[in-house]
């Protein structure tokens, strides 16, 4: 049993599926799907030796991740490109999530997490039930991303949920009000974009001045500076091109 095993099992039996549904590229175990605002990623997640002793599995089991993109939100890290394309990892995702085993596997019981024994007894069943819920679960959960208005709704009023959805921030965090912010601009939702704005501006100009005399703290606040005054340069446009009061 090794590794090219689990991987050829899953380009036979479930690549066919995403590429139906719009996953046509792909590196490895990553799968990417563009839409016209967002890329939906999808990773088949493997473990090293050290991973899988730490688990408890072996090193040719596998988890599957999900994640949304959205490329109207200006990026803070650089993201892969292929071939002119964006590449982002499944942890670049504004929103992420995952799926769960249904097959019963006494042998390893996390359900986040399909085992493979050592002699692959579990390959064929295990790769057919990740197929199911995957039709089932993952492209429900990408879709409620089509519509912005979803969007920042999801933004506005949720809590993170490792058993739901996680990745966007907990509620009144630098990345939750900064997401926010950013969607509501897109939207064209200046109101609830400036009030945001304010409260990310706010909290980055509280860790410039508590970091900006330490000196081995220097390269963070000339981020934390560049951060700020794109946001600056933001709320300029929207106060100059949209003149409606805002102040």
């Amino acid at each position: 049993m090794d590794s090219k095993q689990v991987t050829k099992e899953i380009n036979s039996v479930i690549r066919p599926v995403l590429k139906e549904k719009g996953f046509d590229k792909f590196t490895g175990r990553t799968y990417w799907r563009y839409k016209t605002d967002r890329i939906d990623i999808l990773n088949f997640q493997s473990y090293n030796s050290y991973n899988a002793e730490v688990m408890g599995c072996t090193t040719f089991s596998f988890a599957v991740n999900l994640a949304t993109f959205l490329t109207y939100i200006p990026t803070e890290t650089k993201i892969k490109e292929k071939n002119g394309l964006k590449r982002p990892a499944e942890y670049n995702g504004h929103f992420r999530s995952g799926i769960k085993k249904r097959i019963e596997q006494k042998e390893f019981t996390n359900e986040n997490i399909w085992f493979i024994d050592d002699n692959g007894n579990y390959l064929k069943s295990a790769v057919i039930d990740c197929k199911n819920q995957i039709e089932k679960i993952a492209f429900q959960w990408y879709d409620q991303f089509g519509n912005k208005e979803n969007v920042l709704r999801i933004c506005l009023e949720d809590e993170m949920d490792m058993e739901g959805t996680w990745g966007f921030g907990n509620k009144d965090s630098y990345s939750r009000n900064r997401l926010v912010a950013l969607v509501a601009n897109e939207m064209k939702k200046y109101e609830i974009a400036l009030k945001y704005f304010d409260k990310v501006k706010s909290y980055l100009n509280e860790q410039i001045e508590s970091r900006e005399n330490e000196r081995h703290w220097k390269d963070y606040v000339e981020l934390d500076k560049k951060r700020l005054q794109e946001i600056q340069r933001t709320i300029n446009k929207i106060k100059t091109t949209h003149n409606n009061g805002y102040k």
